[in-house]
């Protein structure tokens, strides 16, 4: 059986909603939950559901 190093292997299944999201918090949006990932700047709201990123603003 050949053995398999997880440590340098790409996991993630969509890395570029991750290049996103790394944009984003790099121009100051902060993660306000992790479950589900939810992004936030102010009063913009960004949620992830499905592999998609869900924008939403707080009144």
């Amino acid at each position: 059986m050949e053995q398999v190093d997880l440590r340098h292997q790409e996991q993630r299944q969509l890395p570029e909603l991750r290049a996103y999201i790394d944009i984003l918090l790099a121009k100051g949006w902060v993660i306000a939950s992790r479950s589900p990932l939810t992004l936030q700047v102010g009063r913009k709201t960004y949620q992830v559901e499905h592999g998609m990123l869900i924008g939403t603003s707080i009144h």
